[in-house]
């Protein structure tokens, strides 16, 4: 299985190709300066990799990479 904060990443990096220097555990989303289109992408992404309600992935904005990755994977959103 592969690492939750790895499949972030992989979004971030594959799908919206955000340079991999710019990404790290301690990185925000908000630090990343997306777009709303890029954002509302990411949020949709998320949320289908982790089988994630919508709204549940788009209040871990905030939060560093690895916090938001551990609770996608924990199913907490919150």
């Amino acid at each position: 299985m592969i690492d939750p904060f790895d499949r972030l990443v992989a979004i971030l990096t594959q799908r919206l190709e955000i340079p991999e220097d710019m990404v790290g555990p301690d990185v925000t989303l908000q630090d990343l300066d997306l777009d709303s289109l890029a954002l509302e992408e990411f949020v949709v992404l998320a949320g289908e990799e982790f089988d994630a309600d919508g709204d549940a992935v788009a209040d871990l904005v905030g939060l560093p990479l690895a916090e938001a990755a551990d609770r996608l994977a924990a199913g907490a959103g919150v």
